[in-house]
This record gives C-alpha cells, sequence and structure tokens, in this order.
C-alpha cells in the first residue's frame, strides 16, 4: 500500500528543493513541419543532461555560475546539433532543422553491407561498445498505471469465521473502486555494474499521484482483514489454498502481519515505509535494468533474429556519429515491428522502438484468463567519453486482462494445537475480470564510473517517503532533471 509521509516532512522537501531553482523550460520541434521532436537530447558541454518527453517538452535546471559559462546542445536523429549559450536562452520554443542526407552516396561506400550482417554485428563485442562495469546512474523514473475491475464478485459457501459471512463480503468489495489510476515519480541514483546482479539505490526524491480516498479504502481493508484474521487465526498457523488441484500453503504471519509492530514508535513505523518503499523501486528498476546477460544484448528481437525480416531503410546522424536505420517485421509466428538505430562505425544500438502487432499472449483454462494485448518498447543509449554507450532513456508500456472464476478453499492448519489439525475453513466462488495497464519511463542524465570497492562500501540508506498529491503541481520538481510530464499527468487530478 502507498502510504502518505507527514505534512512537515513534506513542507521541507518543497521548500528545500526551490532554493535558489533556475531552470530553462521549452519544447523542441521541427523546424520545417513545426511537428513535435520526441526524446530528444538535451546537454551541458560536459555531457550531463536530460531528454525531452513524447510531446517534446523539456526542463533543464542549472545554477547561476552555469548561466554565463555554459552552453545547451540539442540533438537528435535525423537533426543537426545546435548549441546556444544558456544566456542567450529566453524563448520556449527550440526549433530543430533537418540533417540532410544523400542516402545513396552514404551506402555507395559500403554498397555490399546487408541488413542481416548488421544485426549479426551489433551482437558482437558488447563490453568493448557499452559500459558493463560499475558506474553510478543519477536517473529519474516514473510509473504510470490504471486499473479497472469489470467484475469483483464472491459467493461464500462454507465459513467458520462468522465475520467472513457473505453480507461481509458484499459490503467490503462495494469500496473498492472499479477504476483506479496513478502516478509515482522517483529521484535519485542507481549503484551498480551490468555484470553483477546486486544493486543499490539512494533515493532523493519521489511524488506520488493518486486518489488519497482510495488509498484510504485499501488501507481501511487491509486493517479490517487484519484484525478479524488477529483474532480467529492463531500465529503459528499455517493456510492451506487450494482452487481445483493448483494449492499452495502460507504461513498465517505472512498475512496477519506481525504484532510487534503495534509497540513500534512513529520514527520505527517510517523507518520500515521508508525502507519498503526503496526496496520496492529497487525491484522495479532492476527488473527494467536488465538489458545484458552474459555481456549479451538482453532483447528478445535480437535474441530472436531469424523469425525477423531486416531491412535499411534510411540512413541519417546523431550529432556527428553516422547512423543506419533497419526496419522489422515479423517473419513466421514473431509479435513485433518496429526499428533499430545503429551506429554505422561501431556497429552498436544505439535507439530501439518496437510495439506489437498482435496479441502477445491469449491463455484461458479451468476458470483461469490472461492476455497480454500490448507491449510497447523505446530505448536508447548515448555515447559517454570513454566512446562506450550507457542507457539514456527506456520507456516500457503494456496491458494485459486478467479474470478469475474458480472456487476458491482456505483452510487454516495448525499442528501444534491439541485435537482437530484444522482449524478454520472458508469455501468461496471468485470471479473476477480486471485490465491493468503500466508504464514505466527511466532517464538517465548523467553516468559516473565507480569502483567495484566504491560500490562495497556504499551504504545504502533508505531516507525518503513519496509526497502524495492529488493533482499535478509543476512547482514540486523545480530546480531537478526530469522527463517532463506529458499533458494526461499534468491534467490529473482526483475528483471530489
Amino acid at each position: 500500500m502507498k502510504k502518505v509521509p507527514s505534512i512537515l516532512v513534506s513542507i521541507f522537501i518543497l521548500v528545500s528543493s526551490s532554493i535558489k531553482a533556475q531552470e530553462f523550460n521549452a519544447v523542441i520541434l521541427d523546424s520545417l513541419t513545426l511537428e513535435p521532436v520526441p526524446f530528444a537530447s538535451i546537454y551541458f558541454k560536459k555531457g550531463k543532461g536530460v531528454i525531452a518527453n513524447e510531446e517534446g517538452f523539456f526542463r533543464m535546471p542549472y545554477d547561476s555560475t552555469s548561466l554565463k559559462t555554459d552552453s545547451l546542445f540539442f540533438s537528435s536523429m535525423g537533426y543537426k546539433t545546435i548549441g546556444f549559450p544558456l544566456e542567450q536562452l529566453k524563448d520556449s520554443v527550440v526549433y530543430l532543422p533537418s540533417q540532410s542526407i544523400t542516402l545513396n552516396t552514404i551506402v555507395l561506400s559500403n554498397k555490399n553491407i546487408e541488413a542481416y550482417e548488421i544485426v549479426k554485428a551489433i551482437k558482437k563485442n558488447i563490453s568493448d561498445k557499452y559500459e558493463l562495469d560499475y558506474t553510478q546512474k543519477k536517473m529519474f523514473f516514473r510509473e504510470s498505471g490504471s486499473q479497472k475491475f469489470d467484475q469483483l464478485n464472491v459467493t461464500i459457501k462454507k465459513s467458520s469465521i462468522p465475520e467472513f459471512n457473505q453480507a461481509f463480503w458484499d459490503s467490503t468489495l462495494r469500496m473498492v473502486p472499479k477504476y483506479n489510476e496513478w502516478y509515482t515519480e522517483v529521484l535519485g541514483s542507481w549503484y551498480g555494474s551490468m555484470r553483477d546482479k546486486k544493486h543499490k539505490l539512494i533515493l532523493e526524491k519521489a511524488l506520488e499521484l493518486e486518489d488519497k480516498k482510495t488509498t484510504a479504502v485499501f488501507e481501511n481493508i487491509e486493517k479490517l482483514f487484519d484484525t478479524i484474521l488477529k483474532e480467529n487465526v492463531k500465529t503459528n498457523s499455517y493456510l492451506k489454498v487450494r482452487t481445483g488441484l493448483l494449492g499452495t500453503k502460507i504461513e498465517a504471519d505472512e498475512v496477519i502481519g506481525n504484532t510487534e509492530k503495534d509497540t513500534l514508535t512513529t520514527h520505527q513505523k517510517d523507518s520500515i515505509k521508508k525502507v519498503n518503499f526503496s526496496n520496492w523501486r529497487k525491484r522495479v528498476l532492476t527488473s527494467q535494468f536488465r538489458l545484458f546477460e552474459d555481456e549479451k544484448l538482453n532483447l528478445s528481437i535480437l535474441k530472436k533474429a531469424s523469425k525477423y525480416l531486416f531491412e535499411i531503410t534510411d540512413f541519417t546522424y546523431m550529432g556527428a556519429t553516422p547512423v543506419y536505420i533497419l526496419s522489422f517485421s515479423p517473419k513466421g509466428n514473431a509479435d513485433y515491428q518496429g526499428k533499430l538505430f545503429v551506429d554505422a562505425d561501431q556497429m552498436a544500438l544505439i535507439r530501439i522502438e518496437y510495439k506489437n502487432i498482435k496479441i502477445i499472449r491469449d491463455f484461458s483454462l479451468l476458470g483461469l484468463s490472461f492476455k497480454l494485448s500490448l507491449r510497447e518498447v523505446v530505448l536508447q543509449f548515448k555515447k559517454m567519453e570513454s566512446e562506450k554507450y550507457t542507457l539514456e532513456y527506456m520507456e516500457y508500456a503494456s496491458r494485459f486482462d486478467s479474470g478469475v472464476d474458480r472456487p476458491i478453499v482456505i483452510t487454516e492448519k495448525n499442528k501444534k494445537v491439541k485435537g482437530r489439525n484444522k482449524q478454520n475453513q472458508l469455501k468461496m466462488d471468485l470471479k473476477m475480470t480486471n485490465e491493468q495497464y503500466n508504464k514505466y519511463q527511466i532517464v538517465v542524465f548523467e553516468t559516473l564510473p565507480l569502483t567495484q570497492k566504491e560500490f562495497e562500501d556504499l551504504e545504502e540508506t533508505a531516507r525518503v517517503l513519496p509526497v502524495n498529491l492529488t493533482q499535478y503541481d509543476p512547482s514540486f520538481w523545480e530546480g531537478y532533471s526530469i522527463i517532463e510530464p506529458n499533458t494526461a499527468i499534468k491534467a490529473f487530478r482526483v475528483k471530489k
């Protein structure tokens, strides 16, 4: 459950973050078409930067020293890289001119290369092309999500706990919101190596946009269940959960919680919340950062390249780097189509974007169903001073439907109690259909080298709880490097 920090902590964070905050806000447009340029890179001379969102908007924080000494550069695939001294940037619109390319001339200089040869070359010498060693990645992470219940019903067949009667379940499930949406944003540093499974995360600031009333509903339901279970289930019991032939075992303590928490101070409870929040974010981030495996690019498109048709469709530049553009589509029963952008000198993948063109997974059996209808991915790498590439931007979106129409039997058992082994039992029929959408966005605005010893000596501290807001506040991230929110996030407002 998402929790809300104290109002004093919220005010302190908001005030301290705005001190001496200066930033340049603008939208990047194509100078000819006047269309937004999505995911353009905006950076200072030393390489620290941000990335524009899908609508071309960005914000770049800077200090007063940078104003007189630094320049800001704008770069995107297929456009000329332009730069301006910071003190000259006054407009809220930046126009990027297209980079004129004579495709035939470029291709003729290496006319024998074929698309499949480029794909094969991408997979080679990964450690020479990408930074896999220990680094500190200063990053911003946003999770967008929504959940919709089309059906949520429980029919009680038997209950040895009187409180868990049909009236209780009917009234409880009526409280569950049929639709809910949320946004979580965190700013911090991720530490680790792409070769290692051990990573560390230190958060600096966090935000949650969601309906507090919805959060309170889930918290109240959790407390209600917790109270009933504590009064009826023994702490040294275990629960057998079975549906048909499928079953699992759960220790009762995992369900009813640890009663020792009731004696903790507010400070101790906050510390636990901070650790849980940080660990939760680290698990999600680490799963997204698994881009390399055994020093190979961990991308299904490349792993299953034989299932796709690749074609060289264009040639462009990313700054001064020549780039092949390859399109790909399914050859047989593959799921995706999209584009690869490849550094023509190093044969390194610097960008990939793809989306499914059919239902990826559709499973229905014995009252259980699951359908994965959307998976959309954008990955972009940037070149470091070492000439190796590192992650700059990642976007991952998915939508799935799930359903349950099954009998459920939950039995409390306890071998330490004399007499009957079975203590309590709940039999019910569960009918549920659910649609869920998730979107993850990660922007890495600075990657710094790190030794293994520095990593091992680093103390991973959890010191942040998210500030909960019920509508978008443009001042919250003022002075911080983030990816600018899109129109949907800016329009988010909890209905009163």
